[in-house]
């Protein structure tokens, strides 16, 4: 992110306050906590981040087992709390870091690596991906979803999606502690193929009201490296009452049936701008459970979407007056929460950062009038830079948030990319919660190093704060 260098002019004692107490940070040289991890082997893409070769155990149908280390999830652990433990792998000793995570919406407790994954929530699922991945297409990630099916059924599922592409292993496994699930491996490629590039290891675990599905997703380059550490960070899960359900509305699930068939036939829009067929979408049924749309094609042939109102499974049928006796189950399956609006998918699970902010660096204007360099906004997916002036803001330009998470302490930690490549991290000031530090890293151990006072946004008063205009 470019920064300009500070004004030395002293324009009033607040001001000059308010850069002193920003460029000096906010507790930025305090230790940071020290955190502990599984003992696994990533196979980093970069150079500058090596990792030593670890090897976890993992449990077979002989009942030949290696047993990962204990108590990696404590019960007891607060959500977003962070801990370091020293674990013995081949007669080493290794320092990893946790993160310790709580999903009431979908059941579940656990301890992640943080320095190496991203971890990002949304209403339906709660995914962590490697730090080295493309965020919007990742090879190496662990996503954790609900059913409100029961195990046996959700294994017939996924087992019959998965069959399609790999030859899959169906076994019972124990985890440390949820006790004994289904484990899908899907490592062969259909048919004796060989080992496919991309393959999947899915946990189906019994809950009291359904199941919770967990997919390790990872290259064959790094079986020995994510593959492992996903089957470590899978041993630290434990189950926990899921506190109300986040259910599709109707209206919802009417606006993704609507997104969905615009994706899927591109020439969908200019066929019904046209009016030249009657094309409708209608939610014909709606219960505790289900809820039936009904697209009327162009084609005449009238398509059902039955979408489960909580996981947002949806499997579809179709009925051609005069050519089908009845309505026909097609293969077509999806999950409805991919194809809502990001306000509408967001909503309520995610933190938002309210307000308008400044950056601690300043400009001049021609007159000698000094301004923030930047005023700052954020929304669900971006972080807007700009110049207000005269009440009216002008966006400069707009950073990718990757992650938006709000802290056990109230506050908010968002890491961010920017267009040339640079990755960065707002942090909430442990002493000031309208300061947001800036540090021009990912990797938490080297905030001290990456602070960068200049950069850092404090909050406006409300009375200074405008609307965008993008």
């Amino acid at each position: 992110m470019k920064k300009r260098v500070f004004f030395t002019k002293i324009v009033s004692i607040t001001m000059v306050s308010l850069m002193m107490t920003m460029l000096g940070g906010c507790g930025s040289n305090n230790d940071l906590p020290q955190t502990s991890d599984l003992p696994m082997t990533i196979e980093p893409v970069s150079p500058s981040e090596p990792v030593p070769d670890n090897e976890p155990a993992d449990t077979n149908e002989q009942g030949e087992s290696d047993e990962l280390q204990d108590g990696a999830a404590e019960n007891g652990r607060l959500d977003g709390e962070r801990f370091g433990e020293v674990i013995i792998v081949e007669g080493m000793e290794e320092t990893v870091k946790y993160e310790h995570v709580r999903n009431e919406a979908l059941g579940f407790e656990m301890d992640y690596d943080y320095e190496r994954f991203i971890r990002h929530k949304e209403i339906n699922r709660d995914s962590f991906i490697s730090i080295y991945d493309v965020f919007e297409k990742p090879e190496n990630y662990l996503e954790v979803t609900y059913s409100r099916e029961d195990a046996d059924t959700v294994s017939v599922s996924i087992g019959e999606k998965l069959s399609k592409d790999y030859d899959i292993i169906k076994e019972s496994f124990m985890l440390d502690h949820v006790g004994s699930c289904i484990r899908i491996d899907a490592s062969d490629a259909k048919g004796g193929g060989g080992t496919p590039d991309l393959l999947q290891m899915v946990y189906i675990i019994p809950a009291t009201d359904g199941s919770l599905v967990a997919t390790a997703h990872y290259s064959f380059e790094s079986a020995e490296g994510f593959g492992r550490r996903f089957a470590y960070i899978m041993n630290t899960l434990v189950l926990i009452d899921r506190n109300g359900e986040n259910k599709l509305t109707d209206e919802q699930a009417l606006s993704a049936i609507q997104s969905y068939c615009y994706q899927s036939n591109p020439d969908l829009e200019d066929i019904v701008n046209s009016g030249e067929y009657p094309v409708y979408w209608s939610v014909i049924s709606s219960d505790e459970q289900t809820i039936v749309v009904l697209f009327r094609s162009y084609t005449g042939a009238e398509i059902r979407y039955y979408i489960d109102s909580i996981s947002g499974e949806t499997y579809v049928t179709e009925f051609v007056p005069g050519i089908t006796p009845e309505e026909e189950r097609t293969d077509e399956s999806f999950n409805v929460w991919d194809y809502l609006s990001g306000q509408d998918t967001l909503s309520g699970t995610v933190p938002s950062i309210a307000g308008t902010w400044q950056t601690a660096s300043m400009r001049y204007e021609d007159d000698g009038t000094v301004f923030p360099e930047y005023d700052v906004q954020f929304t669900d997916s971006d972080i807007i830079y700009g110049h207000m002036k005269d009440g009216i803001f002008t966006q400069d330009h707009a950073d990718k948030i990757i992650s938006l998470e709000a802290t056990a302490t109230g506050g908010f930690k968002v890491q961010a990319k920017a267009a040339n490549g640079i990755e960065y991290t707002y942090r909430t000031c442990e002493n000031d919660k309208d300061v947001l530090e800036y540090y021009e890293t990912w990797m938490e151990e080297d905030f001290p190093e990456m602070y960068r006072g200049g950069a850092s946004l404090s909050k406006k008063v409300e009375s200074d704060e405008k609307s965008f205009e993008y």
